[in-house]
């Protein structure tokens, strides 16, 4: 499977175009930055767009997915089952450890609330990736200060389920928020505090010290 990031949007957004090299077949992992050059990209390589899949339904996540279906109207959307806000499109429910096809390689839909309630990560055991949206960034998790958001179910998704994968899994998130686009696991837990934690109560000290130090 191969991968190539696209950053824009609201806020550094990254949009992943994700292909398989033997039949051309592609997906988009969350329609959040302006498309042109990804049409562009995606007719030069000749690759046959066929589904977009949906991290969580934060409104820059879905920002041009109008768009996306005003070029391709029979591609599939797919998202958790319960998504918080309203996509206007008809779309393909996802349950917990669903599998779905990018050509010849699989990718596992990974139900990880916390930092929003219909959050997912799309994981390749295959070839060691993880789509993680807005759950987990390069250097710390997502937030939990907006509406559907709960620090307990950000914890649990973290601890219980992203670091029991294999350490070498790269990470691509949902955001470019500094030192690289993609790191493994193993770099979060070696650098950053928020993959440290020995208990909940000691997470959600150091989300309440990012908050309140934090610039932006």
């Amino acid at each position: 499977m191969q991968v190539k990031s696209f950053i824009g949007g609201f806020d550094k957004n990254l949009c992943y175009l994700i292909w398989c090299k033997k039949t051309r077949l592609a997906s988009i992992i969350d329609p959040s930055v302006e498309p042109l050059e990804i049409f562009e990209f995606i007719e030069s390589q000749n690759l046959i767009l066929e589904k977009i899949l949906i991290t969580h339904t934060h409104h820059d996540h879905i920002a041009y997915l109008d768009d996306f279906f005003y070029n391709y109207p029979l591609i599939n959307i797919y998202c958790h089952a319960s998504p918080v806000n309203n996509l206007k499109k008809s779309f393909i429910p996802l349950d917990n450890n669903q599998v779905i096809s990018i050509g010849d390689s699989l990718l596992t839909a990974l139900y990880t609330p916390g930092h929003f309630a219909d959050s997912i990560c799309y994981w390749s055991k295959e070839q060691k990736t993880i789509f993680t949206g807005d759950t987990i960034f390069i250097g710390r998790t997502g937030r939990t200060v907006s509406q559907g958001s709960n620090i307990e179910d950000l914890y649990n998704s973290v601890y219980n389920i992203i670091l029991n994968l294999p350490h070498e899994t790269v990470i691509y998130s949902g955001h470019h928020y500094g030192f690289s686009k993609s790191e493994s696991i193993l770099f979060n837990i070696k650098n950053s505090p928020f993959f440290q934690c020995s208990q909940f109560a000691e997470f959600v000290d150091v989300m309440q010290n990012f908050e309140k130090n934090r610039k932006k």
